[in-house]
């Protein structure tokens, strides 16, 4: 019965419809039908195709489907029905599709769905699906379609998709999928669309993906990838390629230059380095090529200006030089030219007013120089187009800077004169006279000099060392640790600083990159991140000067009397923000810095109670006499450490990722990491140990099992979500384990169920 497409009805599907016995086919597609769907249809022991998508159906997927024994197409897409699939649809076993996207469905995609014998097609994006995908899914030999993007799924990607060596369609996208693509991906030759944007996907990409002969578009983007790109490429229908903003290292291969049927290469926000090669624009479908904010160096190729495809180029944040090719203007068609953030010289080639077409055009920030030309296309840029160029002149200039090397000749004879020579040799034996006499006064007060403090401003500081030094006193005294003894210190201004005095360290030392570190340290801004503001020196200590936090640390707070006010909305709070603060240092510093003694007493709280990771950096400087006997020299404070620090004495960013697990079972629990679970049991063995005795486990078992008992009202689902993330942070496994820009994105982007439950 085919009923749809081009009619309109008011109402439901008839429940009469389920008498209609022999029926073998129902499409109502597209028919405005309410309502739900009547469990009467599953009378209809024939049919084999259920068409109801495009409607406003609304209600549960009835389980009484599933007497549908001899169907095996079902689409029941944009909708408006809600609920989880119905375990009963075990009994589907004829089905081939399965499309359910554009809904309101939510839970798992049951572990059954993988075992249907004759499934194809598995279209259920844009729900509410979490956990895993059935790791069976695809073992059947038979799918050929799996869409599972917009949801809320995690987990690895399922071995064996193309078992059958039929899947011709995958999309990921928009969910929390982790780990590495599989390899035998790499090698299924049916494949024609790979889609995988906006995951938590790591490690190398399969090199057999860019040799897959059927493959048309590989789109890779917002993942963390890391590692070369294949030497070897090639594929005649691949048309785009989009691998940006993820990790990829190394140079942009040539053999990219095979595919001749090309048309958008997206490599932007990369760690890509080395010249672009000039066969990139030697591809004549080439229409939009983005390579910005990478380590590009080395020229612009001329090719460009025979790759006559293309519509909009981005070469922007690079280290590009030379000159802009001169026939540039040969690309007619051209709309969008970025090369700005470079370091491009010479002239604007006048050329470039000829291109109607571009209608952006960004220079700026590079090393032009001459004057930008007049007339043509160049009337329709204004001035920041060529902004920070600072030898470049626009046409409105009157008077304009002149390179030093332009104006040498100008002044060479004037320089050399006679007169001024005599002057010159007078002022140079002059200047011997007072050297000598100045060295010899620095010698005569070395050891004076040796004792003196100097004071050295990451920024304005309206006070002196001498202020600093007044506030060593017993009473300012507000921590200690293995980093050394913390003084509040209140300055002149009325501004309160703390007052980091590091043990064994002093500039007589051996420096050992002490003061290039806290140099770099002291450049870092971030919300999250405790401000180093500068420090004091003498040849036997360092005083660190940082941002005072008037609240204390997580941990005393956490761990003391004023625990049980610590409502979880504040405890989320806190963990977003100290994540937030460890994936900058990870993340976007360069070079990544590691904070080693990720713990809650260094994560301290201001005025408003917003959480600011401090001692970041430190940990690896202080000398073996000074660690203290709940910190080890190296790795960090014990029951915060890594397990494999055991056997390699070695940290990484992924051992900063499990101290960040201890502290949010730490939040969770309200226990300290080490001392209440008994001799050698520390906070995460404790939780494993718990969870192994529960009758029935399930993490919302172990979760009220382990939760700080002082919190009250807190959502439980909340609760199970930061769980689940601090046991992937504390896998023993490193390799295993989130990165911090990972975690605060599982942190601040939580599945939609976990937003709307009630407290527990």
């Amino acid at each position: 019965m085919y009923v749809g497409y081009f009619n309109s009805y008011t109402g439901g599907v008839p429940p009469e419809f389920g008498e209609l016995t022999n029926l073998e086919v129902l499409d109502m597609a597209s028919c405005t039908l309410t309502g739900e769907i009547p469990t009467t249809l599953s009378n209809l022991k024939h049919l084999h195709t259920l068409f109801l998508h495009i409607n406003n159906l609304t209600g549960n997927i009835p389980p009484e489907l599933s007497g549908l024994i001899s169907l095996k197409s079902l689409d029941l897409s944009i909708n408006q029905l809600t609920g989880e699939i119905p375990q009963s649809f075990i009994s589907l076993g004829n089905i081939t599709l399965i499309n359910l996207f554009r809904n309101n469905l939510h839970g798992p995609i049951p572990d059954f769905i993988g075992d249907m014998p004759n499934l194809q097609v598995l279209q259920v994006w844009e729900n509410n699906f979490t956990l895993e995908l059935p790791a069976n899914l695809g073992r059947n030999g038979n799918l050929k379609k799996l869409d599972v993007s917009d949801n809320h799924l995690t987990g690895l990607i399922p071995m064996d998709l193309c078992r059958g060596g039929k899947l011709e369609t995958l999309v990921l996208s928009n969910n929390f999928f982790f780990g590495s693509i599989p390899e035998k991906l790499g090698q299924c030759k049916s494949l024609n669309k790979i889609r995988i944007v906006k995951n938590l996907l790591n490690g190398t990409v399969p090199e057999g993906l860019f040799n897959l002969p059927l493959v048309t578009i590989i789109e890779l983007t917002d993942n963390f990838f890391s590692g070369e790109l294949p030497g070897e490429m090639s594929g005649d229908v691949l048309d785009h390629i989009y691998l940006s903003n993820n990790w990829f290292t190394g140079l942009i291969p040539p053999a990219i230059g095979n595919f001749k049927n090309l048309q958008d290469l997206f490599l932007d926000r990369n760690r890509f380095s080395g010249n672009i090669p000039r066969e990139v624009f030697e591809l004549k479908h080439l229409t939009k090529i983005n390579t910005s904010a990478n380590n590009l160096t080395g020229d612009i190729p001329d090719s460009i200006s025979r790759c006559t495809s293309l519509i909009s180029v981005d070469l922007s944040r690079n280290r590009i030089g030379g000159d802009i090719p001169k026939d540039i203007h040969d690309v007619i068609n051209l709309g969008t030219l970025n090369l700005s953030g470079n370091q491009l010289t010479g002239s604007i080639p006048i050329g470039i007013g000829k291109m109607t077409s571009l209608t952006t055009l960004d220079l700026s920030f590079n090393d032009l120089s001459g004057r930008v030309p007049l007339g043509g296309q160049f009337l329709v840029f204004n001035d920041t187009s060529f902004a920070g160029n600072p030898y470049l002149c626009l046409p409105h200039h009157v008077s304009c800077l002149t390179r030093p090397e332009q104006t040498s000749d100008r002044i060479h004879t004037a320089l050399f004169s006679p007169s001024r020579i005599v002057i010159t040799i007078v002022a140079a034996i002059t200047a011997l006279i007072l050297i000598s006499v100045a060295i010899r006064q620095m010698n005569k007060k070395k050891h004076e000099r040796s004792l003196s403090w100097k004071l050295t401003a990451f920024q304005r500081l309206d006070f002196k060392a001498e202020d600093v030094l007044e506030c060593l006193q017993e009473e300012n005294i507000i921590g200690k640790g293995g980093a050394g003894i913390v003084y509040r210190g209140s300055m002149p201004n009325n501004v309160d600083v703390a007052i980091k005095r590091l043990v064994g360290r002093g500039t007589g030392r051996s420096d050992h990159g002490f003061t290039a570190e806290i140099q770099t340290l002291g450049r870092i801004r971030h919300r999250h991140i405790v401000r180093l503001l500068g420090y004091v020196a003498n040849k036997d200590t360092n005083l660190l000067l940082y941002e005072y936090m008037p609240n204390g640390s997580l941990g005393e707070l956490l761990h003391g009397s004023k625990g049980g006010h610590l409502q979880w909305e504040t405890r989320h709070r806190v963990a977003v923000e100290a994540a937030k603060g460890l994936c900058y240092l990870h993340h976007d510093c360069s070079p990544l810095i590691l904070h080693r003694d990720v713990k809650s007493n260094n994560i301290l709280l201001d005025s408003d109670f917003e959480a600011h990771v401090a001692d970041f950096g430190l940990a690896k400087f202080l000398v073996d006499g000074a660690a203290s006997e709940c910190m080890s020299s190296i790795a960090g404070s014990y029951g915060y450490i890594a397990p494999e620090y055991a056997y390699t004495l070695k940290v990484d960013e992924k051992s900063d990722v499990y101290s960040f697990g201890v502290v949010l079972l730490e939040l969770i629990a309200g226990k300290k990491p080490v001392g209440e679970f008994g001799e050698g049991v520390d906070i995460v063995r404790w939780v494993r140990n718990t969870e192994g005795e529960i009758p029935q486990p399930s993490d919302a078992a172990t979760v009220v099992a382990i939760v700080d008992q002082r919190l009250t009202g807190y959502p439980l689902t909340s609760v199970i979500h930061v769980f689940k993330i601090a046991m992937m942070c504390v896998e023993d496994e490193a390799a295993t384990r989130p990165t911090m820009r990972e975690v605060v994105h599982m942190l601040t982007n939580p599945p939609k169920s976990v937003t709307n439950l009630i407290a527990f």
